[in-house]
């Protein structure tokens, strides 16, 4: 039986430095039945030249616009990725990272084994080591040095994301229950479909690192004082509470696809969060606790909770 292809759905801008050092960790996979898309979102620098160069030694990677490279943002981007693929399976891919050598080999295997269970929209995550822009070793386990929780449910997937995009794999099913739109309030389009897969399917994660994510400045995670001392310091708190209202509104947008096979229960909880802008602090509170949403540890529950009943209308 043959085995299926990988469609890996890469979006670039001003990639240059880490970008030939990315591609070529895909080209060492242990699974080599995939195909790159490539889109680029209008780079300045030598993204292109670079792809263009790699492509001509390796038919399996396409630039999808090769003659016009407009700058759409990375959420449109992607989807015109998305749009252009058909596969029985996709993953997103960033254009600084290095992928272990069995990264497309174990998710597949994860994504087969959910299939088996049950034919039905499936995402599959893993963690990722946490590496400087030399790749010396930051943390071996960013789900574990962020305390995220990587099997994540509906009510900690409303205001937190502990899906990391570039972990990320998506059957066909998933792909096809959603049509982009540019109206929707789309944070970032891992979130999304982690959303779509927690309600419509199955979310799963893998504990097994198969990523080295590179850390820089355009993308550091970690902090160096905890979340609970920066909000009583007043440092970061209209950050902090734009991310708070900007997810409510992404639920909000997500509420309006109405999908009938939502579950009664995860409608409800839709449905309250979405609403909290109108609702008293109180009911806020009480609505948290009967739906289960939290974020993923203490301090960030803590401060979470703080500026809803700080920060009202």
């Amino acid at each position: 039986m043959e085995s299926p292809k990988v469609a890996i759905l890469l979006s670039t801008f001003n990639g240059a430095t880490y970008l030939t050092q990315q591609i070529e960790s895909i080209q060492k996979q242990t699974y080599q039945n995939w195909q790159l898309y490539i889109r680029d979102d209008g780079s300045s620098d030598q993204t292109v030249a670079i792809i263009r160069r790699l492509a001509k030694n390796d038919v399996r990677l396409t630039l999808i616009n090769p003659h016009e490279q407009q700058n759409l943002g990375v959420i449109p981007s992607f989807f015109q990725l998305l749009n252009h693929a058909t596969a029985p399976y996709y993953m997103f891919c960033d254009q600084d990272d290095v992928w272990l050598p069995q990264k497309i080999q174990v998710t597949l295997a994860a994504m087969t084994r959910a299939e088996k269970k049950a034919q039905q929209p499936i995402l599959v995550h893993t963690d990722l080591r946490v590496v400087d822009t030399d790749l010396k070793l930051v943390s071996k386990s960013m789900i574990k040095s962020q305390r995220l929780h990587g099997q994540t449910n509906l009510g900690e997937l409303v205001a937190q994301n502990s899906v990391t995009g570039c972990t990320v794999m998506i059957n066909q099913a998933l792909k096809a229950s959603y049509t982009y739109k540019a109206s929707d309030a789309i944070l970032m389009h891992d979130w999304w479909y982690a959303l779509l897969a927690v309600t419509l399917g199955q979310l799963v994660f893998v504990d097994q690192a198969t990523i080295l994510y590179r850390q820089h400045h355009d993308n550091a995670v970690g902090a160096s004082s905890s979340r609970v001392m920066k909000v009583l310091r007043g440092y970061g708190v209209r950050k902090m509470w734009h991310s708070i209202a900007a997810s409510i509104e992404q639920i909000s947008s997500f509420w309006q696809l109405q999908l009938p096979q939502w579950r009664e229960s995860d409608r409800r909880l839709l449905n309250f969060y979405q609403q909290i802008p109108n609702m008293t602090g109180l009911t806020v509170l009480r609505g948290l606790r009967n739906f289960g949403i939290h974020k993923s540890d203490f301090s960030r529950n803590f401060v979470f909770k703080w500026l809803l009943l700080t920060h009202r209308k």
